[in-house]
């Protein structure tokens, strides 16, 4: 005689069919308290981190890491100021009939009457070369004005080498188009790291609401596709930001700079990076995503294989969505990591591949 596992206490009224679950302790009013608390500490966390990280974008002490100084050094990096530049842009200065930057070593100095090395400028002009090095160097992004005062320091056509490298990376300014620009960039950078930071709190929170229902093996195969899916988001993070970023700003800030001075502004550069830093890392969770599948028996490692052709197809479409450039080459220098981490997730799918209890009544039937 089979009997409904759930008592109804006629002294309890309509509350005591629902109030238990089978194989749970909790009713459900107990499990929404539960669902509700955890959901507050994974609200606090990301609270905490958007403090923090806020704190460490506004105006962070000068010894301390500045999270906007971060996230424009990709910029930074591509701001080449050397030598060959100021002599080219100085000697068309000097002789714009017919330049010469090999007449213009290293040692030659801007100021002074004599015959060789030296080159007669007045003040005006030595600004002016400064400020001609520092706009085609930057190609396309602003750089800071030279003091008057700073050019004293600077002698020979190597003093100016020097000073523009040192000016460039430390002063280095996107532009503000309206009074919000600069807020709204640093709230977005808050609320993106601070999401970041509170994510092993928001991970862990939801796997202490889920993990008692589970068995132990599923519990062991959520903690390793957790902690995997962190490890390639980082990865991904982490090449999209020493990889990606300065080609991409390579080839879109080169485009037609000749004929076009570009200004970039505050908010459309960090909208720029933050979306390629998260696309990537998104992205690279495509080995954990079909190591996922084949361990619940969606997938199989041979189906993955025969599927390759496919994959470079949709890998590619998910690279264009992940660099917002047109370029081929920064679209590839993106998609053939993905396609050798979709490989990667062919092997994870031929170790953990586990058939589904409908696979295996099948294989079962077949076999009878």
């Amino acid at each position: 005689m089979v009997t409904d596992s759930t008592v109804v206490n006629p002294e309890q009224g309509p509350e005591g069919a629902i109030g238990q679950e089978d194989g749970s302790d909790l009713t459900i009013m107990e499990h929404l308290i539960e669902l509700r608390n955890r959901f507050m500490v994974a609200a606090a966390a990301l609270l905490v981190g958007v403090i923090a990280v806020l704190f460490f974008t506004w105006d962070p002490p000068e010894s301390l890491p500045n999270t906007f100084d971060i996230l424009l050094d990709p910029a930074r990096d591509r701001i080449d100021v050397n030598l060959g530049l100021v002599q080219e842009v100085t000697a068309f200065k000097v002789h714009r009939e017919s330049p010469d930057p090999s007449k213009v070593p290293a040692d030659t100095e801007f100021r002074g009457d004599c015959e060789y090395k030296c080159l007669g400028l007045s003040e005006g002009e030595i600004e002016d070369i400064l400020h001609e090095v520092l706009r085609r160097a930057s190609r396309g992004l602003s750089t800071p004005e030279v003091p008057f005062a700073d050019l004293e320091e600077i002698v020979t056509v190597q003093d100016a080498v020097d000073y523009l490298g040192g000016k460039s990376e430390e002063n280095f300014r996107l532009a503000s188009f309206s009074p919000t620009d600069r807020i709204s960039a640093i709230f977005k950078i808050s609320v993106y790291g601070g999401l970041l930071l509170a994510l092993p709190v928001i991970i862990y929170q939801a796997m202490a609401f889920i993990v008692p229902g589970l068995t132990g093996g599923e519990r062991r195969v959520l903690l390793m596709g957790v902690l995997g899916c962190i490890f390639f988001m980082l990865a991904g993070m982490a090449f999209a930001y020493f990889i990606v970023l300065p080609r991409a700003l390579d080839f879109l800030l080169n485009v037609a700079a000749e004929n076009v001075e570009n200004v970039t502004g505050i908010h459309e550069y960090i909208s720029f990076v933050t979306r390629i830093i998260l696309w990537v890392g998104i992205a690279y969770q495509l080995p954990m995503v079909l190591a996922i599948a084949a361990r619940v028996g969606m997938v199989t490692a041979g189906q993955l294989m025969r599927f390759w052709r496919y994959a470079i197809v949709l890998v590619f479409i998910l690279a264009a969505i992940a660099t917002p450039t047109p370029d081929p080459l920064t679209q590839s220098v993106v998609a053939i990591p993905l396609l050798g981490l979709y490989f990667l997730g062919v092997l994870f799918a031929k170790i953990l591949y586990t058939p589904r209890d409908g696979a295996n009544e099948s294989v079962e039937e077949a076999t009878a």
